[in-house]
């Protein structure tokens, strides 16, 4: 990702904000100030390829620096970063996540495991996008496949 383009100004109906291009050459997209962006800890914001990684004590691993200069064009620019992770369904875990991001120089972040209203994106190495209202992925929609929708199932047809 790295760092992101951002502009300060008013969004619809004149609220607070930011404007924030989040992917390269695509439209900005407003950000209002009481809302905030939500980052998966381990495959997205920090490796998995480390050592006992996926045995106890479950070390976090090294940063992907990446994702870590795009929390820092967020956070400069106001916005709300979450760090959002299953670790988090343990509280004795929020506080190990929030000491990894302090001494990868994030600062203390809050650490969630849940999603509410004012989630307005949200990066993992697991999710898979699907198409508004459709129930058909994102890849299998750019695939060139026709998609064939029924009212009892949906499949595809090439």
């Amino acid at each position: 990702m790295g760092p992101l383009k951002i502009k300060s100004g008013p969004g619809p109906n004149g609220r607070q904000g930011v404007w924030v291009e989040f992917d390269v050459n695509d439209q900005p997209t407003f950000v209002p100030n009481e809302d905030w962006v939500g980052v998966d800890l381990d495959g997205t914001l920090s490796r998995t390829d480390n050592p006992g990684h996926f045995e106890p004590p479950y070390p976090i691993g090294e940063p992907v620096m990446a994702m870590i200069e795009m929390i820092h064009s967020l956070k400069a620019a106001g916005v709300t970063v979450k760090i959002f992770s299953a670790r988090a369904c343990e509280a004795a875990n929020i506080p190990i996540i929030q000491a990894w991001a302090v001494k990868h120089g994030l600062g203390h972040m809050e650490v969630t495991n849940q999603k509410d209203f004012r989630l307005i994106r949200f990066y993992d190495d697991r999710a898979i996008q699907i198409c508004l209202n459709q129930g058909v992925s994102i890849a299998a929609a750019l695939s060139g496949n026709k998609i064939f929708q029924t009212e009892s199932q949906r499949f595809y047809q090439s």
